[in-house]
Protein backbone atom coordinates (compact mmCIF):
# COMPACT_ATOMS: atom_id res chain seq x y z
CA UNK A 1 0.00 0.00 0.00
CA UNK A 2 1.03 3.04 -0.59
CA UNK A 3 -0.19 6.82 1.37
CA UNK A 4 -1.01 10.01 -0.17
CA UNK A 5 -1.40 13.27 2.10
CA UNK A 6 -4.13 15.28 1.21
CA UNK A 7 -4.03 18.95 2.90
CA UNK A 8 -7.13 20.96 2.23
CA UNK A 9 -5.89 24.50 2.43
CA UNK A 10 -8.89 25.81 3.28
CA UNK A 11 -10.05 24.19 6.28
CA UNK A 12 -6.51 22.90 7.15
CA UNK A 13 -8.04 19.36 7.79
CA UNK A 14 -5.13 16.71 7.12
CA UNK A 15 -6.61 13.14 5.52
CA UNK A 16 -4.19 10.00 4.57
CA UNK A 17 -5.49 7.64 2.42
CA UNK A 18 -3.84 4.31 0.51
CA UNK A 19 -3.31 3.39 -2.82
CA UNK A 20 -2.00 -0.20 -3.95
CA UNK A 21 -2.47 0.09 -7.88
CA UNK A 22 -0.01 -0.15 -10.18
CA UNK A 23 0.33 3.85 -10.42
CA UNK A 24 0.42 4.45 -7.04
CA UNK A 25 3.58 1.42 -6.97
CA UNK A 26 5.15 3.58 -9.93
CA UNK A 27 4.51 7.01 -8.87
CA UNK A 28 6.16 10.00 -10.76
CA UNK A 29 3.96 11.40 -13.88
CA UNK A 30 1.82 8.24 -14.03
CA UNK A 31 0.47 9.00 -10.79
CA UNK A 32 0.50 12.91 -10.92
CA UNK A 33 -1.16 12.67 -14.54
CA UNK A 34 -3.63 10.14 -12.89
CA UNK A 35 -4.70 12.10 -9.98
CA UNK A 36 -5.22 15.21 -12.49
CA UNK A 37 -7.48 13.19 -14.86
CA UNK A 38 -9.66 12.40 -12.12
CA UNK A 39 -9.69 14.78 -9.45
CA UNK A 40 -9.70 18.17 -11.52
CA UNK A 41 -12.66 19.59 -13.59
CA UNK A 42 -10.75 19.94 -17.15
CA UNK A 43 -12.26 23.09 -17.55
CA UNK A 44 -11.61 24.77 -13.88
CA UNK A 45 -9.95 27.94 -13.14
CA UNK A 46 -6.15 27.08 -12.52
CA UNK A 47 -6.43 29.59 -9.70
CA UNK A 48 -9.74 28.21 -8.41
CA UNK A 49 -10.77 25.59 -5.51
CA UNK A 50 -11.42 22.85 -8.07
CA UNK A 51 -7.47 23.13 -9.36
CA UNK A 52 -5.41 20.14 -7.36
CA UNK A 53 -1.48 20.12 -6.68
CA UNK A 54 -0.23 16.89 -6.60
CA UNK A 55 3.32 15.97 -5.28
CA UNK A 56 4.24 12.63 -6.45
CA UNK A 57 7.82 10.66 -5.62
CA UNK A 58 8.88 7.47 -7.99
CA UNK A 59 8.95 3.68 -7.40
CA UNK A 60 12.15 3.86 -5.95
CA UNK A 61 12.57 6.40 -3.91
CA UNK A 62 14.69 6.78 -0.61
CA UNK A 63 16.61 3.94 -2.03
CA UNK A 64 20.42 3.83 -3.35
CA UNK A 65 19.62 3.30 -6.49
CA UNK A 66 21.20 6.62 -8.00
CA UNK A 67 19.18 9.09 -10.19
CA UNK A 68 15.81 7.59 -9.00
CA UNK A 69 14.45 10.73 -6.56
CA UNK A 70 13.11 13.04 -8.78
CA UNK A 71 9.75 14.57 -7.65
CA UNK A 72 6.60 14.85 -10.28
CA UNK A 73 4.59 17.83 -9.98
CA UNK A 74 1.15 17.57 -11.59
CA UNK A 75 -1.99 20.12 -11.83
CA UNK A 76 -3.76 22.15 -14.25
CA UNK A 77 -1.18 24.99 -15.68
CA UNK A 78 -2.36 28.38 -15.90
CA UNK A 79 0.01 28.71 -18.65
CA UNK A 80 -1.16 26.09 -21.56
CA UNK A 81 -4.33 26.02 -19.67
CA UNK A 82 -4.24 21.90 -20.10
CA UNK A 83 -2.66 19.20 -17.44
CA UNK A 84 0.51 19.78 -16.39
CA UNK A 85 3.69 17.55 -14.83
CA UNK A 86 6.65 19.03 -14.19
CA UNK A 87 9.53 17.83 -12.56
CA UNK A 88 12.55 18.44 -10.36
CA UNK A 89 15.94 16.75 -8.70
CA UNK A 90 16.51 17.36 -5.14
CA UNK A 91 16.09 15.58 -1.72
CA UNK A 92 12.25 16.26 -1.33
CA UNK A 93 11.39 12.92 -3.01
CA UNK A 94 13.57 11.16 -0.76
CA UNK A 95 12.08 13.03 2.41
CA UNK A 96 9.00 12.16 1.27
CA UNK A 97 9.55 8.14 0.75
CA UNK A 98 11.32 8.74 4.64
CA UNK A 99 8.17 9.70 6.09
CA UNK A 100 6.39 6.66 3.67
CA UNK A 101 4.13 8.78 1.30
CA UNK A 102 3.79 8.26 -2.39
CA UNK A 103 2.07 11.75 -2.61
CA UNK A 104 1.12 14.96 -1.15
CA UNK A 105 -2.11 16.55 -2.06
CA UNK A 106 -2.65 20.35 -2.28
CA UNK A 107 -6.17 21.10 -2.18
CA UNK A 108 -8.73 23.80 -1.81
CA UNK A 109 -8.27 27.32 -1.99
CA UNK A 110 -8.18 29.13 1.55
CA UNK A 111 -10.34 32.87 1.80
CA UNK A 112 -8.72 35.82 0.09
CA UNK A 113 -7.75 37.45 3.25
CA UNK A 114 -5.49 34.20 4.33
CA UNK A 115 -2.23 34.58 5.52
CA UNK A 116 0.70 32.70 3.69
CA UNK A 117 1.71 28.97 5.21
CA UNK A 118 3.69 26.56 5.57
CA UNK A 119 3.16 23.16 5.68
CA UNK A 120 5.42 21.03 7.73
CA UNK A 121 5.02 17.04 7.32
CA UNK A 122 6.93 14.92 10.34
CA UNK A 123 6.51 11.77 11.60
CA UNK A 124 4.54 13.36 14.45
CA UNK A 125 2.13 14.43 12.47
CA UNK A 126 1.37 17.58 9.98
CA UNK A 127 0.83 20.96 10.83
CA UNK A 128 0.43 24.95 9.47
CA UNK A 129 2.98 27.34 10.42
CA UNK A 130 2.38 30.97 10.03
CA UNK A 131 5.01 32.01 6.84
CA UNK A 132 4.60 35.29 6.65
CA UNK A 133 8.01 35.78 7.27
CA UNK A 134 8.64 34.29 4.12
CA UNK A 135 6.76 36.88 2.38
CA UNK A 136 7.72 38.69 -0.52
CA UNK A 137 11.60 37.49 -0.19
CA UNK A 138 13.50 35.85 -3.12
CA UNK A 139 14.07 31.84 -3.27
CA UNK A 140 17.64 32.25 -1.68
CA UNK A 141 16.77 34.30 1.44
CA UNK A 142 13.89 31.87 1.75
CA UNK A 143 16.02 29.02 1.62
CA UNK A 144 18.68 30.57 4.16
CA UNK A 145 15.70 30.54 6.61
CA UNK A 146 14.17 27.85 6.27
CA UNK A 147 17.12 26.03 6.85
CA UNK A 148 17.46 28.34 9.75
CA UNK A 149 13.91 26.74 11.62
CA UNK A 150 14.10 23.19 10.04
CA UNK A 151 17.42 22.49 9.14
CA UNK A 152 19.49 21.83 6.24
CA UNK A 153 18.76 18.42 5.57
CA UNK A 154 14.51 18.96 5.46
CA UNK A 155 13.06 18.54 1.90
CA UNK A 156 11.75 22.35 1.31
CA UNK A 157 9.34 23.33 -1.70
CA UNK A 158 8.85 27.10 -2.14
CA UNK A 159 7.85 29.87 -4.54
CA UNK A 160 9.42 33.17 -5.23
CA UNK A 161 7.78 36.29 -5.39
CA UNK A 162 6.79 35.70 -9.22
CA UNK A 163 4.77 32.67 -7.85
CA UNK A 164 2.93 35.09 -4.43
CA UNK A 165 2.14 37.28 -7.36
CA UNK A 166 0.32 34.56 -9.70
CA UNK A 167 2.88 35.30 -12.79
CA UNK A 168 2.62 32.79 -15.35
CA UNK A 169 6.03 31.31 -15.79
CA UNK A 170 6.46 30.85 -11.85
CA UNK A 171 7.81 27.70 -10.98
CA UNK A 172 8.44 25.60 -7.68
CA UNK A 173 11.81 25.19 -6.26
CA UNK A 174 12.87 22.62 -3.92
CA UNK A 175 16.09 21.67 -2.47
CA UNK A 176 19.46 20.41 -2.96
CA UNK A 177 21.25 18.15 -0.77
CA UNK A 178 23.01 20.89 0.49
CA UNK A 179 19.74 22.51 1.55
CA UNK A 180 19.15 25.66 -1.41
CA UNK A 181 16.29 25.49 -2.97
CA UNK A 182 18.03 25.83 -6.29
CA UNK A 183 15.95 22.39 -8.52
CA UNK A 184 13.45 23.71 -10.24
CA UNK A 185 10.04 22.10 -11.64
CA UNK A 186 9.91 25.32 -13.39
CA UNK A 187 7.65 24.83 -16.06
CA UNK A 188 3.84 25.60 -16.64
CA UNK A 189 3.07 27.98 -13.53
CA UNK A 190 2.83 26.02 -10.84
CA UNK A 191 4.35 27.88 -8.49
CA UNK A 192 1.16 30.49 -9.17
CA UNK A 193 -0.94 27.58 -8.60
CA UNK A 194 0.70 26.82 -5.33
CA UNK A 195 0.34 30.27 -4.31
CA UNK A 196 -3.21 30.20 -4.90
CA UNK A 197 -3.35 28.32 -2.20
CA UNK A 198 -1.51 30.58 0.18
CA UNK A 199 1.13 27.96 0.91
CA UNK A 200 4.55 29.53 0.73
CA UNK A 201 6.81 26.76 1.72
CA UNK A 202 6.06 22.57 1.94
CA UNK A 203 8.58 21.58 4.50
CA UNK A 204 9.65 17.63 4.98
CA UNK A 205 11.19 16.68 7.76
CA UNK A 206 14.58 14.72 8.14
CA UNK A 207 13.19 13.38 11.59
CA UNK A 208 14.10 9.64 11.35
CA UNK A 209 13.91 8.02 8.32
CA UNK A 210 12.36 4.55 7.46
CA UNK A 211 14.62 2.26 5.99
CA UNK A 212 12.72 0.84 3.15
CA UNK A 213 11.57 -2.61 2.96
CA UNK A 214 12.59 -5.09 0.13
CA UNK A 215 11.57 -8.30 -0.80
CA UNK A 216 15.28 -9.25 -1.69
CA UNK A 217 17.92 -7.02 -0.01
CA UNK A 218 21.21 -8.59 -1.20
CA UNK A 219 19.85 -8.92 -5.01
CA UNK A 220 18.40 -5.21 -4.62
CA UNK A 221 21.59 -4.25 -4.10
CA UNK A 222 23.36 -6.18 -6.87
CA UNK A 223 20.72 -4.72 -9.18
CA UNK A 224 21.77 -0.85 -7.92
CA UNK A 225 25.05 -1.56 -8.49
CA UNK A 226 24.50 -2.79 -11.88
CA UNK A 227 22.53 0.71 -13.06
CA UNK A 228 25.94 2.34 -12.01
CA UNK A 229 27.81 0.37 -13.73
CA UNK A 230 24.95 1.19 -16.99
CA UNK A 231 25.55 4.92 -16.65
CA UNK A 232 29.23 4.65 -16.26
CA UNK A 233 29.85 2.76 -19.40
CA UNK A 234 27.16 4.19 -21.52
CA UNK A 235 28.53 6.98 -23.95
CA UNK A 236 26.07 9.30 -23.87
CA UNK A 237 25.49 9.32 -20.06
CA UNK A 238 29.13 9.13 -18.65
CA UNK A 239 29.82 12.31 -21.06
CA UNK A 240 27.38 14.54 -19.00
CA UNK A 241 29.19 13.65 -15.61
CA UNK A 242 32.17 15.91 -17.54
CA UNK A 243 30.11 18.57 -19.28
CA UNK A 244 26.47 18.47 -18.31
CA UNK A 245 24.15 19.44 -20.31
CA UNK A 246 26.30 22.03 -22.39
CA UNK A 247 27.48 19.89 -24.05
CA UNK A 248 24.81 20.05 -26.06
CA UNK A 249 25.63 23.88 -27.41
CA UNK A 250 28.13 22.71 -29.67
CA UNK A 251 26.25 19.52 -31.01
CA UNK A 252 23.36 22.33 -31.58
CA UNK A 253 25.30 24.35 -33.18
CA UNK A 254 26.92 21.65 -35.72
CA UNK A 255 23.20 20.65 -36.49
CA UNK A 256 22.09 24.25 -36.98
CA UNK A 257 19.50 24.74 -34.48
CA UNK A 258 20.83 26.46 -31.53
CA UNK A 259 17.96 28.86 -31.07
CA UNK A 260 19.56 32.65 -31.98
CA UNK A 261 17.95 35.84 -32.15
CA UNK A 262 14.77 35.05 -30.39
CA UNK A 263 14.60 31.95 -32.74
CA UNK A 264 14.93 33.54 -36.17
CA UNK A 265 18.69 31.63 -36.58
CA UNK A 266 19.74 28.45 -35.75
CA UNK A 267 23.23 29.21 -35.04
CA UNK A 268 25.35 31.86 -33.43
CA UNK A 269 28.60 33.54 -34.55
CA UNK A 270 30.92 33.18 -31.50
CA UNK A 271 29.20 30.20 -29.63
CA UNK A 272 32.26 28.69 -28.72
CA UNK A 273 32.34 31.22 -25.99
CA UNK A 274 29.36 29.17 -23.96
CA UNK A 275 29.71 26.26 -24.74
CA UNK A 276 30.72 23.46 -22.49
CA UNK A 277 34.64 23.86 -22.66
CA UNK A 278 33.91 27.57 -21.80
CA UNK A 279 31.98 26.95 -18.72
CA UNK A 280 34.19 24.19 -17.60
CA UNK A 281 37.34 25.91 -18.02
CA UNK A 282 35.89 29.00 -16.68
CA UNK A 283 34.86 26.71 -13.49
CA UNK A 284 38.48 25.46 -13.16
CA UNK A 285 40.13 28.61 -13.84
CA UNK A 286 37.81 30.12 -10.99
CA UNK A 287 38.20 27.63 -8.52
CA UNK A 288 36.83 28.46 -5.31
CA UNK A 289 33.49 26.86 -5.05
CA UNK A 290 32.89 26.52 -7.90
CA UNK A 291 32.12 22.70 -9.64
CA UNK A 292 32.12 20.84 -12.73
CA UNK A 293 30.72 17.58 -11.23
CA UNK A 294 27.36 17.91 -8.67
CA UNK A 295 24.93 15.71 -7.67
CA UNK A 296 21.62 17.71 -7.83
CA UNK A 297 19.82 14.43 -5.45
CA UNK A 298 22.04 11.56 -3.41
CA UNK A 299 22.49 8.88 -4.75
CA UNK A 300 23.77 9.95 -8.47
CA UNK A 301 26.53 8.39 -10.62
CA UNK A 302 25.87 11.03 -13.83
CA UNK A 303 26.49 14.44 -11.21
CA UNK A 304 25.60 16.61 -14.95
CA UNK A 305 24.90 19.75 -12.50
CA UNK A 306 27.34 21.86 -11.81
CA UNK A 307 28.51 24.92 -9.64
CA UNK A 308 29.27 28.23 -11.66
CA UNK A 309 31.51 31.32 -9.44
CA UNK A 310 32.08 34.47 -10.20
CA UNK A 311 35.61 36.18 -10.48
CA UNK A 312 36.63 35.67 -6.73
CA UNK A 313 35.30 32.17 -6.62
CA UNK A 314 32.10 32.68 -4.78
CA UNK A 315 28.86 30.70 -5.82
CA UNK A 316 26.92 32.39 -8.46
CA UNK A 317 24.71 30.35 -9.60
CA UNK A 318 24.58 26.35 -9.29
CA UNK A 319 23.07 24.86 -11.47
CA UNK A 320 23.87 26.75 -15.67
CA UNK A 321 22.33 23.99 -17.56
CA UNK A 322 22.29 23.80 -21.82
CA UNK A 323 18.49 24.83 -22.01
CA UNK A 324 18.89 28.23 -20.22
CA UNK A 325 22.65 28.56 -21.70
CA UNK A 326 20.56 28.91 -25.24
CA UNK A 327 17.11 30.57 -24.08
CA UNK A 328 19.53 32.91 -22.00
CA UNK A 329 22.21 33.10 -24.20
CA UNK A 330 22.23 32.57 -27.90
CA UNK A 331 18.58 33.43 -27.85
CA UNK A 332 19.51 36.84 -26.91
CA UNK A 333 23.09 36.62 -28.90
CA UNK A 334 24.87 36.70 -25.81
CA UNK A 335 28.12 35.62 -25.65
CA UNK A 336 28.94 36.25 -21.99
CA UNK A 337 28.99 33.41 -19.47
CA UNK A 338 28.75 35.61 -16.49
CA UNK A 339 25.42 37.24 -17.65
CA UNK A 340 23.85 34.64 -18.54
CA UNK A 341 24.88 32.99 -15.01
CA UNK A 342 23.65 36.28 -13.20
CA UNK A 343 19.68 36.03 -15.32
CA UNK A 344 20.44 32.09 -14.16
CA UNK A 345 20.38 33.37 -10.30
CA UNK A 346 17.75 36.28 -10.39
CA UNK A 347 15.55 33.72 -12.39
CA UNK A 348 16.31 31.17 -9.40
CA UNK A 349 15.36 33.95 -6.77
CA UNK A 350 12.22 35.29 -8.40
CA UNK A 351 10.75 31.78 -9.00
CA UNK A 352 10.65 31.77 -12.44
CA UNK A 353 11.04 30.04 -15.25
CA UNK A 354 14.27 30.72 -17.24
CA UNK A 355 12.82 29.09 -20.18
CA UNK A 356 9.86 31.13 -20.68
CA UNK A 357 11.45 34.15 -19.20
CA UNK A 358 14.82 33.94 -21.93
CA UNK A 359 12.26 33.30 -24.14
CA UNK A 360 9.71 36.30 -23.58
CA UNK A 361 12.98 38.53 -23.62
CA UNK A 362 13.96 37.36 -26.63
CA UNK A 363 10.78 38.86 -27.81
CA UNK A 364 11.02 41.84 -25.67
CA UNK A 365 14.43 42.47 -27.62
CA UNK A 366 12.80 42.07 -30.58
CA UNK A 367 9.93 44.33 -30.18
CA UNK A 368 12.95 46.91 -29.14
CA UNK A 369 12.84 47.50 -25.85
CA UNK A 370 16.72 46.20 -25.73
CA UNK A 371 19.05 45.25 -28.19
CA UNK A 372 20.35 41.53 -29.00
CA UNK A 373 23.91 41.23 -27.47
CA UNK A 374 23.57 43.18 -24.81
CA UNK A 375 24.21 41.71 -21.53
CA UNK A 376 23.82 44.57 -18.96
CA UNK A 377 20.05 45.26 -20.94
CA UNK A 378 19.07 41.86 -20.64
CA UNK A 379 20.20 41.90 -16.92
CA UNK A 380 18.00 44.95 -16.17
CA UNK A 381 14.74 42.96 -18.32
CA UNK A 382 15.34 39.88 -15.59
CA UNK A 383 15.57 42.79 -13.08
CA UNK A 384 12.12 44.22 -14.19
CA UNK A 385 10.93 40.57 -13.44
CA UNK A 386 12.19 39.85 -10.10
CA UNK A 387 11.31 43.75 -8.87
CA UNK A 388 7.65 43.04 -10.67
CA UNK A 389 7.60 46.23 -12.23
CA UNK A 390 4.82 46.41 -15.18
CA UNK A 391 7.24 45.58 -18.11
CA UNK A 392 8.50 42.58 -15.34
CA UNK A 393 5.05 41.51 -14.72
CA UNK A 394 4.44 41.09 -18.55
CA UNK A 395 7.58 39.06 -19.28
CA UNK A 396 7.16 36.91 -15.91
CA UNK A 397 3.98 35.33 -17.89
CA UNK A 398 5.77 34.08 -20.03
CA UNK A 399 6.63 34.88 -23.67
CA UNK A 400 3.36 33.89 -25.17
CA UNK A 401 1.64 37.18 -23.32
CA UNK A 402 4.75 39.13 -23.47
CA UNK A 403 4.42 38.57 -27.36
CA UNK A 404 1.10 39.67 -27.33
CA UNK A 405 1.36 42.61 -25.03
CA UNK A 406 4.42 44.04 -27.27
CA UNK A 407 2.93 42.86 -30.97
CA UNK A 408 5.54 40.56 -31.73
CA UNK A 409 4.32 37.86 -34.38
CA UNK A 410 7.59 35.82 -34.10
CA UNK A 411 6.00 34.25 -30.56
CA UNK A 412 8.60 30.64 -29.82
CA UNK A 413 5.78 28.42 -28.19
CA UNK A 414 3.56 26.22 -28.62
CA UNK A 415 0.08 25.70 -26.28
CA UNK A 416 1.31 28.93 -24.68
CA UNK A 417 4.69 27.55 -23.40
CA UNK A 418 8.22 28.60 -24.88
CA UNK A 419 10.35 26.31 -27.08
CA UNK A 420 13.06 24.76 -25.50
CA UNK A 421 16.37 24.88 -26.84
CA UNK A 422 16.35 23.53 -30.09
CA UNK A 423 15.15 25.37 -33.13
CA UNK A 424 12.14 23.52 -34.71
CA UNK A 425 12.67 24.53 -38.42
CA UNK A 426 15.92 22.47 -38.31
CA UNK A 427 15.29 19.58 -36.21
CA UNK A 428 11.56 18.09 -37.43
CA UNK A 429 11.72 15.94 -34.91
CA UNK A 430 12.03 17.92 -32.43
CA UNK A 431 9.07 19.98 -34.08
CA UNK A 432 6.95 17.54 -34.08
CA UNK A 433 7.34 16.55 -30.18
CA UNK A 434 6.82 20.23 -29.60
CA UNK A 435 3.89 20.23 -31.60
CA UNK A 436 2.31 17.24 -30.04
CA UNK A 437 2.70 17.53 -26.51
CA UNK A 438 0.00 17.69 -24.04
CA UNK A 439 2.11 20.21 -21.76
CA UNK A 440 2.93 22.50 -24.05
CA UNK A 441 6.41 22.66 -26.18
CA UNK A 442 8.74 20.03 -24.17
CA UNK A 443 11.64 18.50 -25.09
CA UNK A 444 12.07 15.92 -22.43
CA UNK A 445 8.52 14.50 -23.55
CA UNK A 446 10.35 13.08 -27.06
CA UNK A 447 13.90 13.43 -27.50
CA UNK A 448 14.55 12.56 -30.58
CA UNK A 449 17.07 14.64 -31.88
CA UNK A 450 20.25 12.18 -31.37
CA UNK A 451 18.31 9.80 -33.67
CA UNK A 452 17.28 12.42 -36.67
CA UNK A 453 19.05 10.73 -39.88
CA UNK A 454 17.75 13.53 -41.22
CA UNK A 455 16.84 16.07 -39.46
CA UNK A 456 15.33 18.50 -42.25
CA UNK A 457 12.57 16.20 -43.50
CA UNK A 458 9.29 15.28 -41.93
CA UNK A 459 9.18 11.59 -43.43
CA UNK A 460 8.85 9.65 -40.63
CA UNK A 461 8.97 12.05 -37.57
CA UNK A 462 5.86 11.56 -36.67
CA UNK A 463 6.46 7.82 -35.78
CA UNK A 464 10.08 8.87 -34.51
CA UNK A 465 8.56 11.09 -31.95
CA UNK A 466 5.64 8.73 -30.70
CA UNK A 467 9.35 6.04 -29.96
CA UNK A 468 10.63 8.73 -28.09
CA UNK A 469 7.61 10.00 -26.34
CA UNK A 470 7.13 6.62 -24.77
CA UNK A 471 10.57 6.07 -24.32
CA UNK A 472 11.47 9.83 -22.19
CA UNK A 473 7.81 9.53 -20.35
CA UNK A 474 9.25 5.58 -19.35
CA UNK A 475 11.25 7.72 -16.89
CA UNK A 476 8.81 10.12 -15.78
CA UNK A 477 6.56 7.38 -15.27
CA UNK A 478 8.55 5.97 -12.15
CA UNK A 479 10.73 9.65 -10.78
CA UNK A 480 13.81 8.25 -12.66
CA UNK A 481 16.68 11.27 -14.21
CA UNK A 482 15.67 11.63 -18.01
CA UNK A 483 19.54 10.38 -18.76
CA UNK A 484 19.10 7.14 -17.28
CA UNK A 485 16.92 6.74 -20.69
CA UNK A 486 20.23 6.25 -22.51
CA UNK A 487 21.29 3.08 -20.45
CA UNK A 488 18.02 1.66 -20.41
CA UNK A 489 15.83 2.19 -23.62
CA UNK A 490 16.35 -0.95 -24.74
CA UNK A 491 15.88 -2.87 -22.19
CA UNK A 492 14.11 -1.86 -18.94
CA UNK A 493 14.71 -5.50 -17.20
CA UNK A 494 17.43 -3.78 -14.69
CA UNK A 495 14.27 -1.11 -13.57
CA UNK A 496 11.75 -4.25 -13.20
CA UNK A 497 14.43 -6.24 -11.62
CA UNK A 498 14.92 -3.59 -8.52
CA UNK A 499 10.74 -2.95 -8.59
CA UNK A 500 10.65 -7.18 -8.27
CA UNK A 501 13.07 -7.08 -5.40
CA UNK A 502 11.61 -3.87 -4.01
CA UNK A 503 8.20 -4.75 -4.10
CA UNK A 504 7.92 -8.08 -4.87
CA UNK A 505 5.60 -7.18 -7.97
CA UNK A 506 6.59 -8.35 -11.57
CA UNK A 507 6.17 -5.74 -14.60
CA UNK A 508 6.63 -6.56 -17.94
CA UNK A 509 7.89 -4.44 -20.71
CA UNK A 510 4.81 -4.48 -22.73
CA UNK A 511 2.30 -3.78 -19.62
CA UNK A 512 4.51 -0.66 -18.67
CA UNK A 513 4.85 0.47 -21.83
CA UNK A 514 0.81 -0.10 -22.43
CA UNK A 515 0.61 1.79 -18.95
CA UNK A 516 2.76 4.55 -20.22
CA UNK A 517 0.35 4.96 -23.35
CA UNK A 518 -2.90 5.32 -21.36
CA UNK A 519 -1.14 7.92 -19.62
CA UNK A 520 -0.55 9.76 -22.66
CA UNK A 521 -4.32 9.43 -23.82
CA UNK A 522 -5.46 11.05 -20.43
CA UNK A 523 -3.42 13.57 -20.50
CA UNK A 524 -4.85 14.37 -23.99
CA UNK A 525 -8.06 13.82 -23.06
CA UNK A 526 -8.05 16.05 -20.39
CA UNK A 527 -6.42 18.93 -22.68
CA UNK A 528 -9.39 18.41 -24.94
CA UNK A 529 -12.22 18.44 -22.13
CA UNK A 530 -10.53 21.75 -21.10
CA UNK A 531 -11.40 23.18 -24.86
CA UNK A 532 -7.72 22.45 -26.36
CA UNK A 533 -7.92 21.88 -29.95
CA UNK A 534 -5.38 20.42 -32.61
CA UNK A 535 -5.82 24.53 -33.59
CA UNK A 536 -3.73 25.60 -29.98
CA UNK A 537 -1.43 22.98 -31.12
CA UNK A 538 0.79 24.98 -33.60
CA UNK A 539 3.52 26.99 -33.94
CA UNK A 540 3.33 30.66 -34.83
CA UNK A 541 2.61 31.55 -38.19
CA UNK A 542 5.81 32.86 -38.96
CA UNK A 543 7.01 29.88 -38.50
CA UNK A 544 5.04 27.87 -41.03
CA UNK A 545 6.07 30.70 -43.50
CA UNK A 546 9.50 32.65 -42.75
CA UNK A 547 12.79 30.17 -44.15
CA UNK A 548 15.58 29.57 -41.09
CA UNK A 549 18.49 31.38 -43.02
CA UNK A 550 20.75 28.46 -41.96
CA UNK A 551 18.87 25.66 -43.30
CA UNK A 552 16.33 27.27 -46.09
CA UNK A 553 13.34 24.99 -43.90
CA UNK A 554 10.02 26.40 -42.70
CA UNK A 555 7.72 23.98 -40.42
CA UNK A 556 5.86 21.93 -42.81
CA UNK A 557 3.46 19.78 -40.78
CA UNK A 558 -0.02 19.21 -40.57
CA UNK A 559 -2.96 19.25 -37.96
CA UNK A 560 -3.81 16.43 -39.37
CA UNK A 561 0.06 14.55 -39.11
CA UNK A 562 0.03 16.22 -35.39
CA UNK A 563 -3.24 14.42 -34.51
CA UNK A 564 -1.94 11.11 -35.51
CA UNK A 565 1.51 12.04 -33.12
CA UNK A 566 -1.22 12.34 -30.28
CA UNK A 567 -3.34 8.98 -30.99
CA UNK A 568 -2.39 6.15 -28.54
Amino acid sequence: MFSILRIDTATEKITKEQGDSLEYLLGGRTLSSLLVSEEVDPKCDPFGRDNKLFFCNGALSGTNVSSANRLSIGGKSPLTGGIKESNAGGIVGTRMAQQGLRCIALEGVPAPDAGWKIVVIGRKGTEFVDGSFLAGKGVYEKSELLSEKFGKKAGCITIGPAGENLLYASGIACSDPHGVCSRYAGRGGLGAVMASKKVIALVILDDGPVTPEHIDVEKFKTEAKRIVSLLKENPISSKFTKYGTSAMVDICQALKVLPTRNFRHGVMDGAEQINAQALYDTIKQRGGEGKTQHACMLPCAIMCSNVYPDKDGNVLCSPIEYETMALMGSNLCLKDLDAIAEMNRIANDAGVDTLDCGAAIGVAMEAGLADFGDPKAAIQLMEEIRNLTPLGKILGSGCKIAAQVLGVKHAPHVLGQAIPAYEPRGTKGMAMTYLSSPMGADHTFGFTLRDEEDTLTKQGKVALSKKFQVIGSRMDAMGMCNFVRYSVRNDMAPLFDLIQTRFGVEISATQFDDLVKKTLRIEHQFNTDAGITVADHRFAETFYVEKQPETGEVIDFTDEETIQAMQW
